[in-house]
């Protein structure tokens, strides 16, 4: 597990208070706090006695006696865990010699829609407890706000540059959803200087890809610079990193905007089936990618910080269905009950959003 990014050695948020230390102001600004924090001593600096390195590693060997030989595993990217077949003959060998390679380029694939699914739709059920969980990871660790009236127009440049930039490590929209997402929980409760705001975006992304993507996928810390961040070194990306994980308790994944589109989207589809008839090819992942951009664009919005994440989803989505159903009272009032959308809330959000996606 990547260090920095995944699990805190310590309780959750809910039980984590912070503390004050002595000549440590509450109003320090991000800056100053990633200044202070010292980095962890390299492994290889770091020796043992010999008797302690022999009791360890006898003490190791004595509880592995104890286990069963494991079957042998293999890891896929991205597709988790599967076991690696038998050994027996080599089904190339009995096929002959292999033809000679093609000079033809290799053809691309076709590009993933990058979005959190289940294996399809489950039953409605499911769906729920995952809105129920998601809304209550949100409940614990949302807090809404304010920008700073000197840093609004620049969060909108530094979001926007994430939302373009070239993804050059196939990250999943996943990922950048909860880099926004950590981006914007932090900077509505800390102050953040305007000439700081590109390197808390770019540490964002590099712990949202810590929390979320396979480790194989997850790029040294010299490539993501030499992509990302150009003019930061590895140290001042990992004080960054500290700072913010302290900051937010070393709890980083809340229930983002995009766990709730695709709850709020299969919830439709299984509600009110004849809907797929009338989306983008009758395609339900087409459909969701295209809401996807809509709702990433709308989180460059500061004026829309004020919302949470969940409401934020249920307006694409709100506003998707009038758009394609011309009676579609039943299936919004629903999707308010199980949000726990006010009507009110909803409708100062969903002005908001039409504001923000008329310069899409």
């Amino acid at each position: 597990m990547a260090s920095g990014g995944r699990h805190a050695p310590q309780n959750s948020a809910s039980e984590v208070r912070p503390s004050r230390c002595p000549g440590k102001s509450s109003d320090e600004s991000l800056g100053e706090m990633a200044l202070r924090c010292p980095l962890p001593p390299r492994p290889w600096n770091v020796s043992l006695s010999a008797a302690i390195q022999k009791s360890f590693s006898e003490a190791c060997l004595r509880d592995a006696l104890r286990f069963p030989a494991p079957p042998s595993w293999t890891r896929s990217v991205r597709g988790g865990m599967r076991a690696r077949p038998p050994a027996g003959p080599d089904p190339a060998a009995a096929r002959g010699p292999s033809p000679a390679p093609s000079t033809q380029p290799p053809v691309p694939s076709a590009p993933r829609l990058m979005q959190k699914t289940w294996g399809g739709f489950p039953d409605q059920r499911r769906l729920l407890a995952y809105l129920t969980q998601a809304q209550g990871r949100e409940a614990r660790l949302w807090r809404g706000g304010q920008l700073q009236a000197e840093i609004c127009e620049a969060f909108r440049e530094v979001v926007l540059w994430l939302l373009r930039v070239e993804n050059i490590f196939d990250f999943s929209q996943t990922t950048f959803n909860l880099a926004l997402s950590i981006f914007s929980r932090l900077i509505v409760s800390v102050k953040i200087k305007k000439h700081l705001l590109h390197c808390v975006t770019i540490t964002s992304l590099r712990l949202a890809t810590k929390v979320n993507e396979e480790e194989e996928l997850i790029p040294r810390i010299k490539d993501f610079i030499k992509h990302y961040g150009s003019g930061y070194s590895p140290n001042e990306l990992l004080r960054m990193e500290l700072a913010i994980l302290d900051k937010l308790h070393w709890d980083l994944y809340i229930g983002t905007p995009l766990d709730f589109l695709s709850i709020f989207h299969a919830l439709v589809v299984l509600g009110w089936p004849h809907v797929k008839e009338l989306m983008p090819q009758r395609n339900p992942s087409l459909h969701v990618a295209s809401l996807t951009r809509q709702l990433q664009h709308c989180m460059a919005g500061h004026q829309l910080l004020q919302f949470k994440g969940s409401t934020l989803a249920l307006v694409i989505i709100t506003l998707e269905l009038e758009r394609l159903m011309p009676d579609c009272c039943t299936p919004i009032s629903d999707l308010l009950k199980k949000a726990q959308v006010g009507i009110r809330q909803w409708n100062r959000c969903k002005e908001l959003v039409k504001e923000q996606l008329a310069s899409l």
